[in-house]
């Protein structure tokens, strides 16, 4: 079967990475970085009063990424939590998890979340670039966005072909060993004066993950994307876009796909499978008769679903999650005195609706996964100011204040409908004497209403022999709602610094630094907590009347503060480049001094790159080094320090485009390491080969 697909796959695609061949041919050194979809801005990445970052599509070809792990291991701040399995992995910007990360996808939000499956399914060879903004962002965002924004994005026709071109196609296939993963995809993209389309097939089947540790991963994994893309220019700076994105994988693995937990009674072995459909449609209007409009709405539609059959048991479980939402912006360009002024006005909805179901439970009820909804309504604004520094100081001033409104309830037929309301703002400052040099500071509000899941907990969390009769009798620990639950309210400050040195040094195109300080605080934490009891009734006849393992419920616990820094560096000399970033994060409960969960070790991640223009030919290292961590609560969470090794390769044979073949070794000294949040030694040595083929007409 490897042998018939490889075939199969080599006669059709790797749409990744001549898409990203493709777009990254307009990146140069002296190019600035604008991030625009997360920020809500015209300022580069240098001037933002904030710690930005993004992936380019040169990157993404370059680097192959396979999973959520290896496309977002490079940002500064970022942990992926839950271990090397796709189905399992979540991100965590800053020591704030899933549910304070705000996830999106071409503008959509991408709500999923559970306590032991994965929070985005996508592969990330439909992608062609990641912005990232660390720090609080509800004042544009709203809740779970205190941590920061991920926005991801897919290519359309027009980012692949020139003007003269009207047509073309992606071809390729590739493996890895870590896993015998097979991979292939397939791309065609075209366009006209008014119409461009583009339609992307790609397919992966991996088997059992070999750790550095020696042992192997069960994640036996089939899965198929698809990506379709239509627009169309409607007038002059009018565009249109629609869009649709899926996912489906077939998986055999234990029920928890995080860590390296077992097969038990506990988790047991299930043909676990995972769909999502994006449905999105954009407007971007900036007609030419009418200056004064900069419109960006976005309607869209994911439903994600996970169902899992256990292969013993039969027991069959499901949890899916239908997120529909709008969201409109309109920026104004205009002078206020000495100042370019930009005013940005906008409003979101959204509602996410789950539903759960568990054959095992009397009327189907799945513990941790209520059948509930929640609604969202929201106004916001952003003023962005940038002139000339006030007091006679030399250089200029940007000025970033913003707020948010924010409407929220939810309801179930568990328990109380529940509303509240909440109001996030932020006010950020750049200041730069020179061009090649400035400090900014910024202080930001941040809040997190309760998730469904949190608030309408029910039925049972998990079963275990009677401690006196034995199987086949079980007892259960049982979730208990708490519609009471208030939101969690976060307080960060930041403060930092970019530096330009490429004039200070002959034959440095390029050397920028940018630093990072913040602090942030945290009330009314949601935390899930665990009564672990047997009732007394357990140990005197008739044993199971009634006999219960306790109960789990979410509740409000008091405060907890995280710091840190971050760092980056971009530095580029001819036909050499060098990126580096260096983050660490500190958790503490602030009424009892212990460290927290949240908290990381510091860490390196460096990316070197030497590219011969003549031969077509890049050479590349990364290495990813992270210090001893010892600030858990609990010894089990301590971790030893690690270093890993990745080389990589790309070379193009013919000018232009065309054939591009990609090789890699990944961990290349087989440490066997485990980061903070993963609960499992990441992967060993793994080998990579691509081939693909791409031409436009």
């Amino acid at each position: 079967m490897k042998s018939a697909f490889l075939l199969g796959a080599a006669s059709i695609a790797l749409a990744s990475p001549a898409l990203g061949q493709t777009v990254a041919g307009v990146a140069s050194a002296d190019v600035e970085v604008i991030v625009v979809e997360a920020t809500h801005t015209k300022l580069n990445a240098f001037e933002y009063p904030g710690m930005t970052s993004t992936i380019s599509a040169e990157t993404l070809d370059l680097n192959r990424p396979a999973d959520l792990d290896d496309l977002l291991r490079q940002l500064p701040g970022m942990e992926i939590a839950g271990g090397p399995r796709r189905t399992g992995q979540s991100p965590s910007l800053r020591g704030q998890g899933r549910e304070n990360t705000t996830l999106l996808l071409d503008g959509a939000r991408q709500n999923f979340g559970s306590a032991h499956d994965g929070a985005l399914f996508v592969d990330p060879s439909l992608l062609v670039g990641v912005e990232s903004v660390r720090g609080s962002a509800s004042a544009l965002y709203g809740s779970g966005a205190s941590g920061g924004v991920i926005s991801l994005s897919t290519a359309n026709a027009r980012d692949l072909l020139a003007d003269d071109e009207s047509w073309g196609f992606n071809l390729g296939a590739g493996t890895r060993t870590v896993d015998e993963e097979v991979r292939g995809s397939a791309s065609f993209y075209t366009q006209s004066d008014r119409f461009d389309l583009l339609a992307s097939v790609s397919r992966r089947q991996s088997g059992d993950i070999a750790l550095g540790s020696g042992d192997d991963l069960p994640a036996d994994d089939a899965a198929t994307s698809g990506l379709v893309k239509f627009g169309m220019e409607a007038a002059d700076g009018v565009r249109l876009e629609m869009s649709w994105q899926g996912f489906d994988s077939n998986v055999i693995e234990p029920n928890n796909a995080q860590g390296m937990a077992g097969v038990d009674s506990l988790n047991a072995l299930v043909e676990k499978t995972v769909s999502s459909d994006n449905l999105a449609f954009n407007l971007n209007a900036s007609p030419a008769g009418l200056s004064w409009m900069d419109l960006d709405l976005t309607v869209y539609r994911n439903t994600t679903g996970v169902d899992e059959a256990e292969l013993v048991s039969g027991r069959f479980l499901q949890r899916d999650l239908e997120t529909t939402g709008i969201r409109a912006d309109q920026r104004f360009a205009f002078q206020l005195g000495q100042f370019d002024a930009g005013l940005t006005i906008g409003g979101e909805y959204y509602e996410d609706t789950q539903d759960g179901f568990d054959s095992a439970e009397p009327g189907g009820i799945r513990g941790g996964a209520p059948d509930a909804s929640s609604q969202f309504t929201a106004g916001y604004t952003q003023l962005e100011l940038d002139g000339p520094a006030p007091f006679g100081l030399p250089g200029r001033i940007i000025l970033l204040p913003g707020i948010r409104y924010d409407s929220f309830e939810t309801s179930s037929s568990l328990a109380a409908d529940t509303s509240s309301n909440a109001t996030s703002s932020r006010f950020a400052a750049t200041y730069a004497p020179s061009e090649t040099f400035n400090v900014f500071a910024s202080w930001g509000e941040g809040f997190r209403a309760p998730s469904i899941n949190e608030l309408y907990l029910d039925g049972t969390h998990f079963s275990l022999p009677h401690i006196i009769l034995g199987a086949p009798v079980f007892i259960s620990n049982r979730f208990i709602a708490n519609p009471d639950l208030l939101p969690e309210q976060t307080e960060t400050i930041e403060a930092g610094f970019s530096l330009d040195l490429a004039d200070r040094f002959a034959g440095v195109d390029r050397l920028e630094i940018r630093a990072a300080w913040f602090e942030t605080k945290a009330t009314d934490l949601i935390d899930l907590s665990v009564d672990f009891a047997f009732d007394a009734t357990c140990f005197a006849p008739p044993f199971f009347l009634p006999c219960s393992a306790g109960t789990t419920q979410s509740s409000n616990v008091s405060s907890a503060e995280l710091s840190g820094f971050e760092a980056e560096l971009k530095f580029q000399s001819g036909a050499f480049a060098l990126d580096a970033s260096l983050s660490d994060v500190d958790g503490e409960d602030t009424a009892s001094g212990e460290p927290i969960g949240a908290s990381t070790p510091t860490r390196l991640y460096l990316d070197g790159r030497w590219t011969l223009e003549p031969q077509r030919l890049t050479l590349g290292a990364r290495a990813e080094l992270a210090g001893d961590f010892d600030e858990a609560s609990d010894p089990a969470g301590f971790r030893d320090g690690y270093s890993v090794l990745d080389l990589y390769t790309r070379w193009q044979p013919f000018a232009g485009r065309g054939l591009s073949l990609n090789a890699g070794v990944e961990n290349l000294f087989d440490t066997d390491y485990e980061r903070v949040f993963a609960g499992v030694s990441e992967p060993g040595r793994s080998l990579r080969l691509d081939v693909t083929w791409s031409q436009n007409f």
